[in-house]
């Protein structure tokens, strides 16, 4: 009798486990008979939030959306996440890594929307590109000779970050066709680089920044359904031309890539209807893509004209020695501070949750999303502890070799490992000497960099300054200590509405380390970097 109470129980939580998935948000949601279920990138969410119930109804299907970034969908589908359909924005890079492999059943195309510089019109107008496109050599000799400044987002975490890095690494390069190493290490595109001083982790996030502050940069390079969308959105103090370059662009086709073969005839649904004039139609209205369906109407505020596609390359290799150059040899570095909680409410999990975080950082094997989210060639790291009081920082600089970096990460290695927790929690003292720091530093800088703060936290502060001391401080302090970022990390069940109005006042972001792995948390903060 008890062993069939345990066996109905197992199989009863076995069903509940099966009925459920991990939402956009990390909570766990109830699907039901007519699921659907998809990783997405995250710059569909319009299609979940204006066109899911149209697709419900025609279809029959209840679409289940868990969003990541392109990249980081390889390491979730490779750790055993289970999706029925992966949708993102290009799939050519996914299709040819390995640990795809055999997982993609079919894919189709659904819209289209190319990667574009979008540059305040009174500056495409000084430059001339109003009257004739430029070449992706005409843009980068005008970037390094300072004449415009963009935004960006890094091509390690963003699509749109790696697809204008592959763009230009194409155009650049003698043969398009058949990219080389010479041709991924071509020093005009550090050239191009340095016309950058924005960074971002995803294109959304970059056009909310440039939003809300313009004055930051002369332009971005995003969607052209981002930048049309902030067009008309009438936010900007000017609007936005877009700068289509001669030597072409890559166009962001999203592709449906069925994963499992058992859901085929709800693929083939869903598809259809995807693909349907109807849909295509009101897609194009509502997002501002571009439709595969030559039968549907474009939206209006689209350009037309066609498009010429630059080559991508073939061969994953070549699209990992390219990142690996711009993360070594071609980005601007960083100078950051890790602020750490070791106050006794971190002991157990949080602190080894903590320290696991930064061993992984400092690590020096290149595996999965940590690849990319570990301290790279050229940046200023500095660790600050604190429980009752911040602790004095300790510097330990990226150098610009191998033997330099494993010294470095080895410095860190031990510094971590015998960390303890124990006192109490001074987080805005602690966030407070970490901006001090960093905006000495940038006012004083001799090279461009980014600075930003990473605080590792539970999130109750009881001792030191006050959050409203701190944010009467921080208003009264200039643009060097006011534009410098705070990313908090929650560990534990801290007081997660203080924390996110600490990363709003500074114009960072609130990360939740409960519900998104920490290579995923880290990757995604290591493109703000």
């Amino acid at each position: 009798m008890q062993k069939r109470l345990i066996a109905g129980i197992a199989v009863a939580v076995i069903i509940a486990l099966c009925s459920c998935q991990r939402g956009s948000t990390g909570a766990r949601i109830t699907l039901g008979p007519n699921s659907f279920t998809i990783l997405a990138g995250s710059e569909l969410k319009d299609i979940e939030t204006g066109l899911k119930d149209d697709i419900r109804k025609a279809t029959g299907l209840d679409l289940a959306f868990t969003y990541s970034g392109t990249l980081d969908a390889v390491d979730r589908l490779a750790a055993g996440d289970q999706f029925d359909a992966l949708w993102v924005s290009h799939g050519k890079y996914l299709a040819m890594n390995d640990a795809m492999r055999g997982r993609i059943q079919a894919q189709e195309k659904t819209m289209l929307s190319p990667v574009l510089l979008g540059l305040k019109a009174s500056k495409a107008r000084a430059l001339g590109w109003d009257r004739e496109e430029p070449t992706w050599k005409d843009i980068a000799d005008a970037a390094k000779a300072g004449k415009f400044t963009f935004g960006m987002t890094n091509p390690t975490s963003s699509n749109t970050g790696l697809t204008a890095t592959i763009g230009l690494a194409a155009a650049l390069a003698k043969n398009p066709d058949a990219l080389t190493d010479d041709d991924l290490k071509n020093p005009r595109l550090s050239d191009f680089f340095k016309g950058q001083t924005l960074t971002s982790g995803s294109s959304g996030w970059l056009a909310e920044i440039y939003e809300r502050d313009q004055s930051k940069v002369d332009g971005i390079i995003n969607y052209e359904s981002v930048l049309l969308t902030l067009n008309a959105g009438g936010k900007l103090s000017e609007p936005l031309a877009l700068v289509y370059p001669k030597e072409g662009i890559i166009t962001a086709d999203y592709p449906l890539m069925l994963l499992n073969a058992a859901k085929r005839a709800d693929y083939e649904r869903l598809v259809a209807y995807l693909r349907g004039r109807d849909f295509q139609t009101k897609m194009s209205e509502r997002t501002l893509r571009r439709p595969v369906n030559a039968d549907a109407a474009m939206a209006p505020s689209i350009p037309k004209r066609t498009l010429i596609e630059l080559p991508f390359p073939g061969q994953a290799s070549l699209i990992a020695a390219l990142l690996d150059n711009f993360l070594s040899d071609v980005r601007i570095p960083s100078s950051s501070r890790y602020v750490l909680d070791l106050s006794s409410s971190m002991e157990g999990t949080r602190i080894s949750s903590l320290k696991k975080a930064m061993l992984m950082l400092a690590s020096g094997a290149p595996v999965g999303s940590q690849r990319y989210a570990r301290f790279q060639n050229r940046e200023e790291v500095g660790i600050i502890t604190f429980s009752t009081r911040p602790a004095s920082t300790v510097l330990f600089p990226m150098g610009s070799t191998t033997q330099q970096n494993s010294e470095t990460r080895t410095a860190i290695t031990e510094f971590i490992q015998p960390l303890t927790a124990g006192g109490n929690t001074a987080i805005y003292s602690a966030t407070q000497q970490a901006l001090v720091e960093l905006g000495r530093e940038r006012r004083d800088e001799r090279e461009k960099r980014y600075y930003t703060v990473v605080l590792m936290t539970d999130g109750v502060n009881n001792r030191g300054l006050t959050q409203a001391e701190f944010v009467e401080w921080y208003n009264r302090k200039g643009e060097d200590v006011r534009g410098i970022p705070v990313f908090p990390i929650l560990f534990g069940e801290g007081n997660a509405k203080e924390l996110g109005r600490l990363a709003e006042l500074t114009g960072g972001r609130l990360f939740d380390s409960r519900s998104n792995s920490l290579a995923t948390v880290f990757k995604e903060i290591r493109g703000y970097q």
